[in-house]
């Protein structure tokens, strides 16, 4: 099972150091705007493409694109640069997972600013990094790097807030040289004991009796221990433990079940069924639209109840589908088999 890890900061973060780093380390890294860049010349007929989005003018006479017209038809205009966008992140996405399944390495790396925001790329990577720096700090090495204005620099570094993302790790780049490599290397270590512990997740059964939904809690959580009042439960996310009392409304994905045209239907069946329609994907993220997903569903559970299976409750089934999928297993246990551990469970003793 391979690694799939996103580098991702703003300008003058130093993210690229990092990346060049962890080259050094023998792992592949994936230049996302270098390979952007390379496929105007690389993919028959973009440059064409391109041209018809931003309303012609862009090509030269051997019709490949003059990129300094191309440069100038997105500066300050938000709608011609959504329009590029459209047309070549597809494709940086298509080259980037041609790229990945050529490589024979356990972690692979992105390096890109915009990956982590993109619709396009949910679902792609299975940890993020950030890469940050205090504001000043960048950009003083923006403006030393690229002779920019600071002002220019710092409504740069406001475009490309990163507020809204939840990284798996921060490197703090506040430094000298060797502290960067060295925060990079503790990364890398962090990552590889994940990759481990993921990998050993994914060969035992997922036993949905003990994966819990708590009203309130977003994610998924792993019983682990009877407390005095209540339960021990661990994050299958993030593997914090947290004590539930007696009051939370806790509910085994086991005991779980969708309507159908003839009657309920486990979840564990439900997700099996999913699994035999998406194969290796992941499912449609709970942001799709409602055809998305109803579609989905018609293909894995024909028979669903419209009436009484909504898009709301298919919603939350794709995200404990992904949940599971990336933190466990899709391999569940047998009820028989659930009993037999549990009865081995030094907790039940």
């Amino acid at each position: 099972m391979m690694l799939t890890v996103l580098v991702t900061g703003g300008i003058g973060s130093g993210k690229s150091e990092v990346c060049r780093h962890i080259l050094s380390r023998g792992y592949p890294v994936y230049d996302s705007d270098a390979r952007a860049k390379s496929l105007y010349d690389e993919v028959p007929g973009l440059p064409a493409r391109v041209d018809a989005a931003l309303g012609g003018g862009l090509l030269d006479v051997d019709g490949r694109l003059d990129r300094r017209a191309l440069a100038a038809a997105v500066f300050s205009d938000p709608a011609a640069l959504a329009a590029l966008e459209a047309v070549i992140h597809p494709e940086v996405l298509k080259d980037f997972l041609r790229w990945r399944d050529s490589r024979d390495a356990g972690m692979v790396f992105m390096e890109s600013a915009i990956a982590a925001g993109l619709p396009l790329f949910e679902g792609v990577f299975d940890a993020v990094i950030l890469v940050d720096a205090p504001e000043d700090l960048r950009v003083e090495r923006a403006c030393r790097r690229d002779s920019s204005r600071p002002g220019a620099v710092r409504e740069r570094i406001r475009a490309q807030g990163f507020d809204d993302l939840s990284p798996d790790a921060v490197i703090v780049n506040d430094g000298t040289l060797e502290e960067l490599h060295a925060r990079t290397d503790e990364t890398l270590e962090k990552l590889v004991y994940l990759h481990h512990q993921s990998k050993k997740r994914k060969e035992m059964k997922t036993d949905l009796t003990k994966i819990l939904s708590v009203s309130g809690h977003h994610g998924l959580y792993q019983y682990i221990a009877q407390a005095r009042n209540g339960a021990i439960a661990e994050s299958l996310a993030d593997k914090k433990r947290t004590v539930f009392d007696i009051r939370s409304r806790i509910t085994t994905l086991a005991d779980i079940a969708i309507f159908t045209s003839e009657g309920e239907l486990k979840l564990k069946d439900v997700f099996e069924s999913l699994h035999g329609v998406l194969g290796e994907e992941e499912a449609p993220g709970a942001k799709s639209s409602p055809d998305v997903l109803k579609d989905l569903f018609a293909k894995a559970v024909p028979n669903y109840d419209e009436d009484r299976f909504y898009v709301s409750h298919m919603k939350k089934v794709v995200e404990w589908y992904n949940e599971l999928k990336k933190y466990a297993s899709l391999d569940f246990a047998e009820e028989e088999e659930a009993v037999e551990a549990a009865s081995e469970d030094p907790a039940n003793e």
